[in-house]
């Protein structure tokens, strides 16, 4: 077959150069199984062509032999420097994980503080409270008795200028009735006092708890 392509192909190219043997050129005719196989043939042909093709592009170039322990040693420093910003990146990661647990923990134990601070403060609002009643009663103590000392120097005064013509039983009588009004006093003098530091105790004692409890809220 292939001998009688080449004398084909001879006599068509014989035929397109010599015009005087046109008359004398035998024409070829292929039958349909040939013409098919013809066909097959052109169609191998051009495939293996294109692998050829691509075998001569992929070839390395004449100086491969000299550039690959450059190409060797490039890869290895690519390969370290990227091994390197791994294990950067990993120990980075790490850090920010254990910072946040850490992070975690001071939240709670500044949650917890501030609890307790605001416990405090709570508790001492109510004793600032109780102390304001405590106050409002030594107020009315305080009048109350400022009225029976007033009420007790009455008395007394009543009883140093009663009548001169009175008996000296009467006189006594008197003199009793200003020792015990003078007792009174003194006795009403003294529990003023009395509530008065125990308000003050009271007052600074609730005014130092708050300003302490105050500060740690703050902190």
């Amino acid at each position: 077959m292939a001998g009688l392509l080449a004398w084909a192909a001879d006599v068509v190219g014989a035929h397109g150069n010599n015009h005087e043997l046109e008359e004398d050129r035998i024409p070829i005719v292929f039958t349909d199984d040939q013409q098919k196989y013809v066909q097959e043939l052109d169609s191998k042909a051009s495939s293996l062509s294109r692998t050829i093709q691509d075998l001569r592009l992929r070839l390395p170039p004449p100086d491969i032999s000299q550039r690959l322990p450059h190409l060797l040693a490039h890869s290895i420093a690519s390969n370290a420097a990227l091994a390197l910003q791994l294990n950067a990146h990993s120990a980075t990661k790490e850090q920010a994980q254990l910072r946040e647990v850490t992070l975690q923990e001071e939240n709670a134990e500044y949650e917890k503080a501030i609890l307790n601070c605001e416990n405090n403060i709570h508790e001492r609002i109510q004793e600032a409270d109780l102390l304001l009643r405590k106050l409002q009663e030594m107020d009315e103590t305080e009048q109350a008795l400022m009225e029976e000392l007033e009420n007790a120097e009455t008395a007394m005064d009543g009883g140093q200028h009663g009548n001169s013509r009175e008996s000296v039983n009467a006189s006594e009588t008197t003199v009793e009735a200003g020792s015990d009004a003078e007792a009174a006093k003194s006795d009403i003098l003294e529990k003023l006092d009395n509530k008065k530091k125990e308000l003050v105790d009271l007052h600074l004692s609730t005014s130092y708890k708050l300003s302490f409890s105050t500060q740690l809220l703050l902190l």
